[in-house]
């Protein structure tokens, strides 16, 4: 919120006089009706935009675990179930491939980098204007999201673990599954992405 400083001058009185200037205090004010407009987008173009990496705004644009981000009612979403037979040599996300796999291992771990991308679309207009803090909150025994492509800058990505993005950047997200870890072979579960400007905490 830009809070200003309004500064009222009060002139000079005519010599020899003295008296006592106020200011008057409003008690109640309602404005006349106000027009607002929202425009409900999907997950891929929004303020903070939930992103396939190929779909044309990505940072690594070549990248094949976008094929395990769906969009269903506009919302992304993951799928490594038999339900979206796809794999590393699948070439458009859109389409199922007859030689993807069905699931995961037994007692197995994966690493699938750059799955989606959290993009920052919100206006810049300058002096950090835009600038947030992002972050996914989960509780999905055996998955982390995180950020990094190989093992030893593979970071989780949580509250403790926050990426920073200035407007028109994107970070790309990981999912790690330990199959043991799992609550049950076919199991659904949900996670939450959270963006915060700089300096506003949550």
């Amino acid at each position: 919120m830009d809070r200003r400083k309004f500064m009222i001058g009060v002139g000079s009185l005519a010599a020899g006089s003295a008296a006592t200037i106020g200011t008057g205090a409003v008690s109640q004010f309602t404005s006349g009706d106000r027009h607002i407009s929202v425009e409900t987008v999907g997950d891929a173009k929004a303020y903070i935009a939930l992103q396939r990496p190929e779909n044309g705004l990505s940072d690594d644009g070549d990248t094949r675990n976008g094929n395990f981000v769906e969009f269903n009612n506009k919302k992304l979403g993951l799928d490594f179930t038999s339900d979206n037979p796809t794999s590393a040599r699948s070439g458009d996300p859109e389409e199922g491939n007859s030689l993807g796999g069905s699931g995961v291992n037994p007692d197995s771990t994966y690493y699938f980098d750059e799955t989606f991308e959290i993009r920052n679309l919100s206006n810049n207009s300058g002096s950090g204007v835009g600038e947030v803090e992002v972050w996914i909150n989960e509780n999905i025994n055996g998955i982390t999201f995180y950020t990094g492509t190989s093992a030893g800058s593979r970071t989780p990505i949580n509250s403790n673990n926050r990426e920073g993005l200035s407007p028109g950047q994107a970070v790309n997200i990981g999912v790690k599954i330990v199959q043991e870890d799992l609550d049950s072979d076919d199991m659904d579960g949900t996670f939450e992405v959270v963006a915060q400007e700089l300096g506003n905490g949550l």
